[in-house]
């Protein structure tokens, strides 16, 4: 039975690698853990899908050519900073049970993957990684903790409250020979950190996702954010090494910069557009307004005009005069009316625009004309009686 333990907080774990076994199948816990991670990624990303205008159905498609595409770019990314054991063994390198997968591998060769399906199914790129990045972070807090049950990922001896050891890892640190390390000492649980680290990043990313202002800021960030865990905390690892070079820090360096430079240029060429554009674009709704005022004048003009023809004596005038002024205020607070609704409705189109206000400004002028007209009359019938 293989144990773990936490010597500064008193806690002792008896846990196998090994789930159970059936004949010569055996189950292990990395195995599980790593499926139960990919089936958080899976589910997050098609539930969720429809607030982001995603089909669900794409979403099952490219999950299904996705997923054993980063399972394998892992392995061999895994295998490839590992070589100088694997050539020796070469049977070890299909077992993955065992553990041994590296994320940037598997982020690598699906990005890969998810950028040729979206070119044969026609979908948003960047729009789609952006959703994706999201549940991936959460996928991978989950995940990480196969490396503590297979007693892997750790970093030097600390007096910490929570160092851990295990009799794994006092093996390995023999074995391999870590220089500087006691093996009866607690070691750095780098597993924990990094679990954590995207555990914060998911929760950062999350509220981001609401406030990006262009498709692929989301996936940047995410970058950045995994870039950043890799060189802070692969620091204290003494794996993961080409000669003397620390691939993983390497890599992390180059994404921090690349992705974190891509993103403020994408935004200062916003802002740029931004600033440009109201300068060479007059709002509509401005042009809009100005038509009704013309429209306003010229409809007050051809008032004006009207009924020069007809004679009425001083008290019968005024009448007519005070039902001009009633109809004319009537009419200037339509006309507002309409004005306002057109401005509240973003939606409008100008020519529906000019439409209404040919119709305010027509049956304002007929039931106008229609009550002068009728006024006039009975001014005429009355001067005749």
């Amino acid at each position: 039975m293989h144990y773990i333990e936490f010597p500064n907080l008193g806690i002792h774990i008896d846990l196998n690698p090994e789930l159970f076994s059936i004949g010569s199948l055996q189950v292990h816990w990395y195995g599980i853990i790593t499926a139960l991670a990919f089936l958080v990624v899976v589910v997050g990303i098609i539930k969720s899908a429809p607030k982001f205008d995603l089909d669900q159905d794409n979403l099952i498609d490219m999950v299904l050519i996705t997923v054993p595409a980063g399972i394998l770019g892992a392995r061999l990314f895994y295998v490839f900073i590992n070589w100088g054991y694997y050539s020796a063994n070469l049977s070890e390198i299909y077992k993955i049970w065992k553990g041994g997968l590296a994320i940037y591998g598997g982020i690598i060769l699906g990005i890969i993957t998810i950028y040729l399906f979206c070119r044969y199914k026609k979908i948003n790129t960047l729009h789609l990684l952006d959703h994706i990045s999201v549940y991936l972070l959460l996928g991978q807090v989950v995940g990480r903790w196969g490396n503590f049950v297979n007693q892997e990922l750790f970093g030097p001896n600390t007096n910490l409250p929570w160092g851990m050891t295990g009799d794994i890892i006092k093996n390995t640190i023999i074995i391999e020979g870590f220089e500087g390390v006691n093996p009866e000492l607690p070691v750095h649980p780098l597993f924990l950190y990094e679990s954590l680290w995207n555990l914060a990043a998911f929760f950062i990313l999350l509220w981001f996702r609401k406030r990006k202002k262009l498709n692929g800021e989301v996936f940047s960030l995410y970058m950045i954010s995994y870039g950043g865990a890799r060189f802070v905390i692969d620091s204290l690892r003494f794996d993961l090494r080409v000669g003397d070079v620390n691939i993983n820090r390497l890599i992390g360096v180059i994404f921090i910069i690349g992705f974190t430079a891509t993103f403020i240029l994408r935004r200062l060429q916003l802002k740029k557009q931004s600033l440009e554009e109201p300068a060479s674009e007059p709002s509509q709704y401005r042009n809009i307004l100005d038509e009704l005022n013309v429209e306003q004048e010229s409809m007050n003009v051809v008032d004006s005009g009207e009924g020069d023809d007809i004679k009425a004596t001083s008290g019968e005038q005024e009448a007519i005069n005070q039902t001009e002024s009633i109809n004319e205020e009537s009419k200037e607070e339509v006309i507002e009316e309409e004005k306002a609704d057109i401005i509240q409705e973003e939606n409008v189109e100008v020519s529906d625009v000019k439409e209404i206000n040919t119709e305010i400004v027509e049956e304002a002028e007929t039931e106008k004309s229609e009550e002068a007209e009728a006024e006039a009359n009975e001014a005429i019938e009355n001067e005749e009686k």
